[in-house]
């Protein structure tokens, strides 16, 4: 891949969905952010989602019968994944899935924290992870949602080599790479909600892409919020995978 977009260790690289309408879900995401679609047999029917030729996101039928619910993986990059699945293990956390190899796409696996939040981590191969890296469905921010913070912040920061800084009158931490946040940690927990992580993908128009997302079978679960870092709405798709888009632009509200 010419000039590709490459991710250092532990910051975030790719997203993916598992779905059990994925026909219906390509179409969705399609309406929403203008995403096409490679459908690749030889990974289960793995979908590569891409705006103007460049890669986006994946999109993954789930198993006939599966117990879980529809939702978005994050993954981390990582340059040595057998070496960083042994640290999961260390620093409380768990397998869920792999390490294995995908093809000569890289390497993959899927872990919990200690909280209980699921994420991955994917050494590249050919695949080096998003390329779509602005414009309408890129990965503008992602967030764990955990009712241990702290707990969930120190992982992190060990697993990721970071540091975290706290916001002001709220339970919510930043992870950074020096100066540069990566990833958000909050204590604020939807109610009934397991410890998650979540997705924010960029829209221009916050309002008019949850319009669409209405038209398409998604819906919105509460109201668009202007806030600090921008408009932003949260979503669910036709499978009810939940996510956010925003625009981080700061508002004056």
């Amino acid at each position: 891949m010419t000039n590709a977009v490459t991710y250092p260790a532990g910051t975030p690289s790719w997203i993916d969905l598992m779905t059990p309408i994925p026909a219906q879900t390509h179409e969705f995401y399609a309406g929403l952010f203008g995403w096409d679609y490679e459908v690749r047999p030889q990974y289960g029917n793995y979908a590569m989602a891409s705006r103007h030729g460049k890669s986006a996101a994946g999109i993954m039928p789930m198993e006939p019968g599966a117990q879980m619910p529809s939702a978005w993986t994050v993954y981390f990059a990582s340059d040595d994944l057998a070496a960083d699945a042994e640290r999961v293990r260390e620093l409380g956390g768990s397998a869920m899935m792999g390490p294995h190899q995908v093809g000569d796409q890289g390497h993959m696996a899927v872990f919990a924290d200690p909280t209980g939040a699921a994420f991955g981590l994917w050494q590249a191969g050919q695949h080096r992870g998003a390329q779509a890296t602005d414009g309408e469905g890129s990965l503008a921010w992602v967030q764990v949602n955990t009712p241990d913070s702290a707990r969930a912040s120190a992982f992190y920061e060990a697993l990721f080599h970071a540091s975290s800084s706290s916001m002001e009158g709220m339970d919510y931490r930043q992870l950074q790479h020096g100066e540069q946040p990566f990833a958000g940690v909050s204590g604020m927990m939807p109610e009934g909600a397991p410890p998650h992580w979540i997705a924010y993908f960029y829209a221009s128009d916050v309002d008019a892409t949850v319009k669409r997302a209405q038209e398409h079978g998604g819906k919105a679960l509460g109201e668009t919020l202007d806030t600090p870092f921008g408009r932003m709405a949260l979503l669910a798709d036709p499978a009810g995978a939940a996510f956010w888009v925003m625009n981080p632009e700061p508002t004056s509200a």
